[in-house]
């Protein structure tokens, strides 16, 4: 599943852009830069707390915090 998914689907899953940058107290049009590039921003604390974020945001996919890193680093 990890090889199939993207940050795109990933974000769809936990709620959609606005959803995702409410919990991460952002704008949406900063998740869509994230999507554009396909990482979460910065450094690598803020990465793994985020990638923990949209772990307990997902809906239909259960992938954990580093299957979520692994598929933004790809």
């Amino acid at each position: 599943m990890v090889d199939t998914l993207n940050l795109r689907e990933l974000i769809n899953d936990c709620g959609g852009a606005r959803a995702v940058a409410k919990r991460f107290g952002c704008t949406y049009q900063n998740v869509h830069k994230m999507i554009q590039r396909g990482c979460l921003p910065d450094c690598d604390r803020r990465e793994k707390r985020r990638a923990e974020i949209l772990a307990g945001m997902q809906k239909h996919g259960r992938l954990s915090p580093d299957e979520i890193r692994a598929i933004v680093k790809s």
